[in-house]
């Protein structure tokens, strides 16, 4: 039975793949989203024209309609929430992993236990900015057991792939076309940082959006297999056919250069989205990596599409100085290595 939707969004690299999906299975769907970006989608798709922050446009744009399923991938979750109690039947919210305690510690700091269950702790500093989303999971929930709507939240992993806003991968694929033959790779590009293609994560949360047994659930959303940030870089190299040398330096030394390998080890556990939901990734992490490689290169980047900086996810590409910490840290390994020789001879 077609079902009245409304996607907080609906442009981003989740939200495009959502909207399909939606519109595939016979849906009506509408979007709310400022209009900053546009999309051309398959079918007839409403554009309702706002910004989902504001909590008095929310209330002039929404008004009293009512929809069967809101999935909130953008704008104030607490304020939308507090608007639809009673207008649709299903709210999914979209929050980020960074809301689990100790998973923001860069390397080498990092111990929380992997891989991370939706009941790991979450953060409780109320003057962080992930407490407060716990703040507006936990709104939710409640409103849950109150009857406002079924809830479900949906913890995002950091999302790759076409029209994605912080695509760590860009870190390599901008240093391939610009023709660089060296990169210095923290700790060797040991860290296993958890990713989500953004179709499977869209994928993900058609599931929460569907199935009766999400209701009152909270799930973790990211590719079921991680792999590390060396071999990330190593299949983006590959696809475009270009070779760089990896320079392994201590992370303290080279911070900001290829953030995914600055951050602690962070797997998210997918156990139970596959159990609940019958989750599996529509694409493996392999084959989903080089198509982001392509898009890439297919399409840089500018400096406003990117989130957290000049360079976003992607880091800094400021190669002299990139340069001096290599060459330094050659210096010192041979100096160290000559060391060893003369102490184990």
């Amino acid at each position: 039975m077609s079902r009245d939707v409304l996607i907080v969004g609906g442009t981003g690299p989740t939200g495009v793949p959502l909207v399909e999906r939606f519109l595939a299975e016979g849906d009506q769907v509408a979007i709310y989203h400022r209009g900053a970006h546009e999309y051309d989608f398959a079918g007839e798709v409403e554009h309702l024209h706002g910004d989902p922050r504001d909590p008095d446009d929310i209330v002039g744009t929404l008004g009293t309609r009512t929809w069967d399923v809101v999935v909130c991938t953008s704008g104030r979750l607490r304020a939308l929430a507090d608007h639809l109690a009673g207008q649709t039947g299903r709210l999914v919210g979209i929050t980020g992993q960074p809301v689990y305690e100790g998973s923001m510690t860069p390397t080498p700091g990092g111990k929380i236990p992997l891989p991370v269950p939706e009941d790991a702790p979450r953060q409780s500093d109320a003057g962080n900015y992930t407490a407060r989303v716990k703040v507006g999971e936990d709104q939710l929930l409640a409103q849950h057991v109150h009857g406002d709507f079924d809830a479900v939240i949906v913890r995002y992993s950091g999302v790759y792939g076409p029209r994605a806003p912080i695509n760590h991968e860009w870190a390599v694929v901008r240093r391939v076309l610009d023709g660089r033959t060296q990169m210095a790779m923290p700790h060797d590009g040991m860290a296993y940082f958890q990713r989500g293609f953004a179709p499977n994560v869209a994928h993900l949360v058609y599931l929460c959006a569907s199935v009766e047994a999400a209701a009152g659930e909270a799930f973790n959303a990211g590719d079921e297999r991680v792999l590390s940030a060396r071999h990330v870089a190593a299949l983006i190299c590959e696809e475009l056919e270009h070779s760089i040398e990896f320079v392994g330096v201590p992370a303290q030394f080279c911070r900001g250069l290829y953030p995914m390998a600055e951050k602690s080890n962070m797997i998210l556990d997918m156990s139970k989205a596959r159990e609940l939901l019958g989750y599996r990734d529509q694409l493996d992490p392999e084959t989903a990596t080089r198509e982001t490689a392509r898009w890439l290169r297919d399409n840089p980047p500018q400096a406003s599409d990117l989130r957290g900086g000049p360079g976003g996810g992607a880091g800094q590409f400021d190669y002299k100085r990139e340069d001096a910490i290599i060459a330094i840290w050659r210096k010192l390994e041979t100096q160290a290595a000559a060391a060893l020789d003369h102490l184990l001879s």
